[in-house]
């Protein structure tokens, strides 16, 4: 009984000690994207009737960075917030590949959000915003 215990003691010491050396990864890192180099994301806002740039639309992009051995794996969530030009863009640089969350709001239109995959180099997102409807 007394070298079953130890042996199961052993054996967690055991794992434990490899993940924090870095030597075995946790099951939910192995599936990350391999290539999680940074890009930049073009994000396009217009109208969705007039498909006329908005101008001040508010972005905000939400992705986790992934962890390193000092974070023991665990993904870091960031987020950054930008407004779009006046041609109704806006660039982020430096965004890892990978799954990212994006809230559009502009004033006099609907708040749009969707998960996107980030999969290409200058991937461009392009939102079509609509005009509320009326209450009755």
């Amino acid at each position: 009984m007394f070298s079953f215990h130890f042996s199961r003691f052993f054996l967690a010491g055991l794992v434990c000690a490899l993940l924090c050396a870095g030597l075995i990864r946790p099951a939910h890192a192995q599936n990350q994207n391999p290539d999680n180099s940074p890009t930049n994301l073009i994000v396009e806002v217009k109208d969705s009737e007039t498909s006329e740039p908005i101008s001040q639309a508010r972005l905000t992009l939400e992705f986790a960075r992934p962890g390193g051995r000092a974070r023991f794996g665990v993904p870091k969530k960031l987020a950054y917030s930008a407004k779009t030009n006046a041609q109704g863009r806006y660039k982020f640089t430096n965004i890892n590949k990978g799954t990212i969350h994006l809230l559009v709001t502009a004033d006099r239109h609907q708040s749009f959000g969707k998960e996107y995959e980030l999969e290409h180099d200058n991937q461009v997102i392009e939102v079509k915003l609509k005009k509320p409807q009326p209450l009755l």
